[in-house]
């Protein structure tokens, strides 16, 4: 685990929080753990792409998934944060904060899709 400064947690809350869903086709994806909770509750991604949590929240949490174990956490103190590699879709992955497990606003859904196929490859059959 690593330790993020403060302004670098502000960075990702502002960079997360205008959206509620987004498609993610490339690159890391990074959920934010706040006061309110989960800043983004759903994502779609491709599959091998990772997820990270980081927890922005002067609170610990801990997350836990009960189909996808990859992105079990370890307890995430303030400023940490937690790295899941996704691996093969398609899949949904739901996922809550064990510390907060009554509290919806710490929850939410991973869809993994199938990665898509390289555009230069694309005429050839899978």
């Amino acid at each position: 685990m690593m330790r993020l400064s403060p302004a670098a947690i502000l960075i990702c809350i502002a960079a997360t929080s205008c959206a509620a869903f987004r498609t993610h086709e490339q690159g890391d994806v990074i959920a934010v753990l706040d006061a309110t909770g989960v800043a983004e509750p759903a994502f779609v991604v491709d599959a091998g792409a990772a997820l990270t949590f980081v927890n922005g929240d002067s609170r610990p949490h801990q997350i836990y998934s009960p189909e996808c174990p990859e992105l079990d956490s370890t307890l995430l103190r303030p400023g940490e944060s937690f790295r899941a590699a996704l691996g093969t879709g398609p899949k949904v992955c739901h996922f809550q904060d064990l510390l907060a497990p009554a509290s919806t606003s710490y929850a939410g859904t991973v869809q993994v899709r199938f990665a898509p196929r390289d555009p230069i490859f694309a005429d050839q059959p899978a």
